[in-house]
């Protein structure tokens, strides 16, 4: 029996493979694709000395990069070489609020519109001790400080409504004529965003990450750890999926899926009709902010000098962006022309800090044929 034994192994391990190894398929290298490669703002396009420590992240508008320093001022560098544009004094600690012609700055209790052009100041509103960024959009700009919301014309700086509705640290989201608005007691509120009425309420678990806002659905994590789905015009619950990390920043959405970055260094991807995990590979850091989509990936940014991207159908690794330093505040993202760029604020309190703008790099030459 024993040599029996040992004549089965023998023609066992003649019919096995050599490398009988598995690899699970989650974590098979699969090569990032060419087009998505070629697509990814990994080159850089120019790279220029910031004069003070950054305040608050960068912001991309139009044909400039805004930056805030803690030294006291708002910066405005050119899209196309990064040489400064302008340089405003004013103190502030959160990012500026760009929306086409005009650049919003929470600084000293009030608003401050500036011409993006060219810096001036085209009105001032007070507006309280402000608690967290404001936002832009449409015509709109929202301030909030620490129970209360008021809404201002971005033409004028005309007070249009405001009113209290508790305690809040997470940034409003703007859709169409719906202010969507993440409280810290666990309320999300859907206001009117002409006149700040409600709309609709619906009372979760504290505290809710940003809200992903579409037209049909409104998509927020809770602090019962679940990823919820409502209808927009009504508030009436979809689904929800069990989500047990926290949430970073704002979820990122296609017309398939959407994508959330969470603190448990994973990215994942879900079907927005139903909530069903499609993919989650695993980072090799703790991303910061949400993740950015542009073209067919998903980018992922931590405080490391490398930026991950997925592709949005498989989640398979699409590349990566490298830098020469660390990262210092989360990436910006817009157009330029048909092609996506990032701004990056680079360095530390032992190196040079710099603002970087990436692009995709430039096509290879083909090789002429004989």
């Amino acid at each position: 029996m024993p040599a029996l034994r040992t004549t089965l192994l023998l023609l066992i391990a003649q019919l096995v493979p050599p490398s009988s190894t598995t690899v699970p398929p989650s974590s098979t290298a699969v090569p990032p694709s060419s087009t998505a490669v070629h697509l990814l703002p990994s080159a850089v396009r120019w790279s220029v000395p910031i004069s003070a420590n950054p305040a608050a992240p960068p912001v991309i508008d139009g044909d400039k990069v805004f930056v805030v320093l803690e030294s006291g001022a708002v910066q405005a560098h050119r899209i196309t070489d990064g040489t400064t544009a302008w340089k405003v004094d004013l103190r502030s600690e959160f990012p500026v609020a760009a929306d086409g012609e005009r650049v919003f700055v929470a600084a000293g209790e009030a608003i401050h519109a500036l011409n993006a052009a060219d810096g001036l100041e085209a009105w001032l509103a007070p507006a309280g001790n402000i608690t967290i960024p404001p936002v832009a959009h449409a015509g709109w700009v929202i301030a909030s400080t620490e129970k209360a919301l008021t809404a201002y014309r971005a033409s004028d700086g005309t007070k249009v409504w405001s009113r209290e509705v508790g305690t809040q640290h997470v940034i409003p989201s703007i859709e169409a004529n719906n202010l969507y608005v993440p409280l810290d007691d666990g309320r999300l509120l859907a206001l009117d965003l002409q006149t700040g009425a409600d709309r609709w309420v619906r009372r979760l678990t504290g505290p809710l990450s940003e809200v992903l806002a579409l037209p049909e659905r409104v998509y927020v994590r809770s602090g019962d750890k679940h990823l919820y789905c409502f209808r927009a015009g009504d508030g009436q619950r979809e689904w929800r999926f069990l989500f047990g990390a926290l949430v970073r920043g704002r979820p990122a959405a296609d017309e398939k899926r959407i994508y959330v970055t969470a603190m448990d260094n994973t990215v994942r991807a879900y079907r927005r009709s139903n909530g069903e995990l499609l993919w989650h590979p695993a980072l090799p850091f703790r991303p910061t902010t949400g993740p950015e989509l542009t073209d067919s990936v998903v980018i992922v940014s931590g405080s490391a000098a490398e930026l991950r991207s997925f592709d949005v159908a498989t989640g398979q690794p699409a590349g990566n962006i490298t830098l020469e330093d660390s990262l210092a505040m989360p990436p910006a993202f817009a157009r330029s022309g048909n092609a996506a760029v990032m701004a990056a604020l680079t360095g530390s309190l032992k190196s040079q800090w710099r603002l970087v703008l990436t692009g995709p790099p430039a096509p290879a030459a083909e090789t002429p044929r004989e």
